[in-house]
């Protein structure tokens, strides 16, 4: 279909026009709000024009191959991509780790002669001068931001979403996650257009749908940076042209290799099909039947499920696991490390990643490819002539953060370290999920045994659901596998000889055994961070604002110590802590009279959670459980 074909049958469906006659009824303008609709089509509409993708296809390798060495891919992946686009329309839902995502997915398919995706972009984008014209000629159209609470606009956008899924043969791309990923994690997924394209099956205007969960892995990110500072609280500079001239300085820099996994294609019909019911909305019109609170709670099922799959299909770069063991040299006050420990600790970390099934990205010998890793990361941590590796102060106490428009409530000793701390958090991150359910039974364990000598495994496996669901937020886990993730943490700690469980009871062979060490390591910012929310909240009832992120911030401040754990002050793990109390109970949201929302607190439960991760900073907290 042609841009004018789309917009047409856009205008004409049944829903637009529906929603229109609605909006007259209440008192609109019915001319005013067609013409509306033809502003927001112009406004969102993409073009594909081939001239314009012509010119990325020529300027975009030759950017690539100054600032990549490689960009690998599984072949099978863009095979298996190949066949299924020919039985079914296709949803390609790539990870956002960076701005360099946006367009890497389309070259690909233009690269392996696949069709051409149509992508889903912010609004941010189109105001750049130039580069928003070109990006819509290469197949982008622009959604605001939020616009619930706008009909007409949402009823143009799920009309124009599935008319290109449905009737154009273009694959469609979003990014599940909605934006990017500024700590490394995975985010909790955003429904809204992955509900919108599942509407199409659930209405049965298609027989099945493919989506492409796709895993993409950056050696080095290309904000890294900017991430650190803006989980410290200052803003990320706005998206404009000049500032992408600015960033060409990059391209004298060295960002190591790109790995993309093309995964399995989920259907759509084979997901859904056992968790709803469709013929409950069979006799409603397609455009006046909305979607209910099991089919929203199914797609959200769903899209946990496509995280879990691109998770399983990333790539772990050797740099990842080297920032694991440079965070807990840093985490005891130490800014260097032998290389031969170094490789070492990373030689035997990667031997149990490997073992989980993870795929590592080692290329010849561990310690050439810790060294080649420190060449591209040299300005976070660099090899010294003396073969120790030195970890760089990123952030200098009379340097400047990248925006001075918002002053921070941290001092500035505090800046200085948390930088560095947050970079490396953010490689180790990518990581985490390898771990985080053999560390989140030890952890679980660890609580445990001040109880008791041996658990026995059904409380063990009661805490570690507890844990799994106050870090629901901040770790990625399917919905309805709790015990299968149980078993999968649990089996770990066995086979690596850490436990043993004989007639249902736990025990734990070595409680200061390296793996178990690390473990607890990995999770020790995040539990800091949750204990330190905690903490706040008893302090007063308080309203749902900012003011209680940056109160929690300075609390971790107060609360780091010699611990080291700067990575704790993340405004992403404390906006999460936030959620995960509310979805748990801990905190209760309630509307005053004036209309603001305020959080009150269960005191006894904040005390339980200040008890189960082990965080003792606070007296009167642990004498008042």
């Amino acid at each position: 279909m042609t841009r004018k074909e789309i917009f047409d049958h856009v205008i004409h469906s049944d829903r637009v026009r529906h929603t229109i006659s609605k909006l007259v009824e209440e008192g609109g303008d019915g001319k005013a709000l067609e013409a509306e609709v033809e502003d927001i089509l112009e406004q969102m509409g993409h073009t594909q024009e081939l001239g314009v993708i012509r010119q990325f296809a020529f300027v975009l390798p030759k950017i690539m191959k100054k600032i990549y060495g490689k960009v690998l891919i599984n072949e099978d992946g863009i095979e298996k991509l190949r066949n299924t686009h020919v039985e079914t329309p296709v949803v390609l839902l790539p990870t956002h780790r960076s701005y360099a995502d946006f367009l890497l997915v389309s070259y690909i398919a233009y690269h392996y002669n696949l069709p051409l995706p149509v992508i889903a972009a912010g609004m941010d984008f189109m105001n750049m001068a130039v580069i928003g014209d070109k990006l819509r000629g290469s197949g982008a159209f622009y959604i605001r931001r939020s616009f619930m609470d706008n009909p007409l606009y949402w009823a143009v956008f799920q009309e124009y979403v599935q008319t290109i899924v449905e009737y154009t043969g273009a694959p469609l791309e979003f990014f599940l996650e909605g934006t990017r990923s500024r700590s490394g994690k995975s985010l909790p997924p955003k429904i809204g257009l992955l509900g919108c394209v599942s509407e199409i099956w659930l209405r049965g205007r298609l027989p099945d749908l493919a989506i492409i969960p796709i895993s993409i892995s950056y050696d080095r990110t290309l904000e890294e940076k900017l991430y650190a500072y803006e989980l410290l609280g200052i803003p990320k500079p706005p998206e404009s042209t000049s500032g992408l001239l600015k960033a060409t300085s990059i391209l004298k820099e060295s960002f190591g290799d790109i790995f993309i996994h093309m995964g399995e294609p989920v259907s759509l019909r084979s997901y859904l099909g056992p968790r709803v019911d469709r013929h409950l909305s069979a006799s409603i019109p397609a455009h006046l039947a909305s979607v209910t609170r099991s089919e929203l709670c199914a797609c959200e099922g769903l899209g946990y499920h496509i995280l879990r799959q691109i998770q399983q299909g990333a790539v772990t770069s050797v740099w990842s696991v080297v920032c694991i063991q440079l965070a807990r040299s840093l985490h005891g006050g130490c800014w260097s490390l032998p290389l031969a420990t170094l490789v070492k600790e990373v030689a035997w970390l990667i031997g149990i990643l490997r073992r989980t099934g993870a795929a590592v990205a080692l290329e010849g010998t561990v310690e050439e490819a810790v060294v080649r890793s420190l060449s591209v990361h040299k300005q976070l941590a660099s090899l010294g002539e003396d073969r120790v590796v030195y970890i760089s102060r990123i952030h200098q106490a009379d340097s400047h953060p990248p925006t001075t428009q918002k002053k921070l409530n941290l001092s500035a000793a505090t800046v200085e370290s948390a930088v560095t701390h947050l970079m490396l958090q953010h490689y180790i991150n990518q990581a985490i999920h390898l771990l985080i359910r053999p560390a989140l039974v030890a952890l679980a364990l660890h609580s445990l045994l001040h109880e008791t000598n041996t658990p026995h495994t059904e409380n063990l496996k009661e805490r570690f659901a507890f844990l799994r669901s106050l870090f629901w937020f901040d770790f990625i886990f399917e919905k309805e596998v709790e015990g299968r993730d149980f078993m999968e943490g649990l089996s770990v700690l066995t086979w690596s000889g850490e436990v043993s469980v004989v007639q249902e009871q736990v025990q734990m062979m070595r409680s200061d055994s390296p793996f178990i060490t690390t473990l607890l390591h990995l999770l020790s910012p995040f539990t800091l961070t949750y204990s330190c929310t905690a903490i706040t909240l008893d302090s007063q009832v308080w309203e749902d604002n900012g003011l209680l992120v940056t109160a929690i911030q300075s609390q971790v401040e107060r609360c780091i110590g010699s611990s080291g754990l700067y990575s704790a002050l993340s405004l992403d793990s404390i906006r999460h802590s936030i959620r995960a109390f509310t979805k748990l109970g801990i905190v209760t949201r309630t509307t005053s009279v004036d209309g603001q929302a305020r959080l009150t607190s269960d005191q006894q439960k904040l005390a339980s959670v200040v008890n189960i991760l082990g965080t003792k900073q606070d007296k009167h907290l642990q004498a008042r459980l």
